[in-house]
């Protein structure tokens, strides 16, 4: 494997010394906030009521187990225009006491809890009536003293904790109910407020509400492009353990193994460094229920991501099996041409399609004739974070991938070339360390 001192060294860790993503979003949830608020200034917004799971955690550092289980929205997260309105946090009340207040988040959310109704056919009228009156809620959904030995520590704070907040703002009898005393409290029942979501649009009609309520994607895209310095730390963990797996899983690469070997070490390398497997494209095959057993003298490209607490690696290089094919080589020394030239080019102002120009303007003037992509694309809580936003502008901050495949056949193999890069205030800067452009076995 031909590699670099420092990624020869990268591929012997496990998981990385240093801060967890759990104490980094200890002090404050991922999103920049000064960020946000200038986009939903930027879009006219007076503030966002959000249920999808990638935008709560986004403003809360929780992402909600349940709705990895197949259940609905497990919790809800509001942010007012207004900077003096700290972040709203709706849950249910055993969500806040059994999954949330173990993180010990300093970050002074709103709290709005639910329990469950007194009465259902009170709920249901209330809601008949518009939400004008919110009726009783149950009592405390927390697991009970028996008494029988002392509470730990941190059962004493899970129950204590949930107890201050009920103290502070009532609990609701359902989420919708909630949501709206959430709504209003944070002065978002009139105005212009984005939401993700169907089901908010309607609690917004059925609460009859004075807002105009749009979609909140595009702003909510808008604000992920930009990284905040918690995200940035959690980008660096997570491209650094992706590259980690990714070499390891190339250098089980010989003849007489799989693509099933490859992804399988992928997978479980990048477990080990803290990461979870999204998917590893060999061979220029995405489906992963094809496997092919790899001969000498093959050329194959291997795209590696998985993430982090949410944040993406990406990860993308050309393995030779033995001596490759002089339209290989041609071709891996090409790529690697141009993602060198676009990389030293890389720089706030630079629009995305100035970068797929600049890439292959510089394979033609060497007289290349590959097809390669050279496509830009936004990275963070998505693959593409910037997905519909059109010729994006590079800002600092942004976390940059340029896709460097050959989209061509008949060429004797596969090849790609793919790395994570930070915009600069004055250029760019990888956040992962260097690596060859190929790797062979």
């Amino acid at each position: 494997m031909k590699t670099d001192a420092a990624a020869d060294a990268a591929t012997n860790a496990a998981l990385p010394a240093g801060p967890s993503p759990a104490e980094i979003l200890r002090k404050a949830p991922p999103v920049d906030l000064e960020r946000a608020y200038a986009m939903m200034e930027r879009d006219g917004l007076d503030g966002l009521v959000l249920s999808n799971p990638v935008n709560v955690y986004h403003l809360t550092g929780y992402w909600p187990v349940t709705s990895r289980m197949g259940f609905g929205y497990g919790a809800h997260a509001l942010l007012s225009r207004d900077r003096q309105q700290p972040i709203g946090l709706v849950a249910a009340d055993f969500t806040y006491y059994y999954l949330l207040v173990d993180n010990a988040y300093e970050y002074p959310f709103q709290v709005f809890l639910f329990t469950g109704p007194a009465d259902a056919e009170q709920l249901a009228a209330a809601k008949a009536e518009r939400f004008k009156a919110e009726p009783p809620a149950a009592g405390m959904n927390i697991f009970q003293d028996a008494g029988r030995e002392p509470l730990r520590d941190y059962e004493d704070k899970r129950a204590t904790t949930v107890q201050a907040a009920i103290e502070r703002q009532p609990a609701s009898p359902d989420a919708e109910f909630a949501l709206v005393r959430a709504i209003r409290k944070m002065g978002l029942d009139r105005g212009k407020v984005g939401v993700d979501t169907a089901e908010l649009k309607a609690l917004f009609a059925a609460a009859d509400f004075a807002t105009q309520v749009i979609p909140a994607d595009t702003t909510m895209k808008r604000i992920r492009l930009v990284k905040s310095p918690r995200e940035l730390q959690l980008m660096r963990l997570a491209a650094m353990a992706n590259m980690r797996a990714a070499l390891i899983a190339a250098g089980t690469a010989r003849a007489g193994a799989s693509y099933r070997e490859m992804r399988t070490t992928f997978f479980a390398e990048a477990a080990r460094r803290g990461n979870r497997g999204v998917f590893m494209v060999i061979g220029g095959v995405s489906a992963e229920s094809v496997d092919r057993t790899l001969r000498n003298g093959d050329a194959f490209l291997f795209d590696a991501v998985s993430e982090g607490a949410g944040y993406h690696g990406d990860f993308a290089r050309t393995v030779f099996v033995g001596e490759p094919s002089k339209t290989m080589q041609e071709a891996t020394k090409a790529i690697a041409l141009g993602w060198e030239t676009v990389r030293d080019a890389l720089r706030p102002g630079l629009r995305f399609s100035e970068i797929t120009a600049l890439g292959r303007e510089t394979l033609r003037k060497a007289g290349h004739d590959f097809k390669v992509a050279f496509g830009p694309h936004s990275v963070g809580l998505y693959h593409t974070d910037a997905a519909g936003l059109g010729d994006v502008v590079l800002e600092p901050g942004m976390i940059l991938s340029v896709d460097c495949p050959v989209m061509q056949a008949g060429i004797g193999g596969s090849a790609h070339l793919e790395d994570l890069t930070l915009i600069t205030p004055t250029g760019s800067e990888r956040i992962h360390p260097a690596a060859d452009s190929i790797i062979q076995v």
